[in-house]
């Protein structure tokens, strides 16, 4: 058994302080609590003979959050496919109209110069 802090705990396992004392509190860590110098400090009780829980926590976390992210890419790509297609359209649209516009004109040019 080994007694680490907190920010020790962090570091070692390469998670976040605020992590580490939400474990703390949700009494997924094993603590110890000792008072030095008029404070309490908070002392997390690591065996080394097996892997931390935390790690596979962050990794749990990690891959949940990466899923919604992942569909939330894959339909704004959809989205922006989707407005890319809707601009050509319009640019077409646009060009034919310019094109009836100056044969309109033309013509009319031509009327009132008769």
């Amino acid at each position: 058994m080994q007694l680490l802090t907190t920010k020790e705990y962090a570091t070692k396992n390469k998670i976040s302080i605020f992590n580490v004392m939400k474990m703390v509190k949700s009494q997924q860590l094993k603590t110890i609590t000792k008072e030095e110098d008029g404070k309490e400090v908070v002392y997390i009780l690591q065996d080394n003979s097996t892997p931390s829980q935390a790690q596979d926590a962050t990794i749990q976390e990690d891959t949940s959050k990466q899923t919604p992210l992942q569909d939330e890419i894959t339909q704004l790509k959809s989205e922006v496919s989707n407005l890319t297609d809707e601009v050509k359209k319009l640019r077409s649209e646009l060009n034919r109209l310019k094109v009836t516009v100056f044969k309109m004109a033309k013509e009319d040019a031509k009327v009132l110069k008769i």
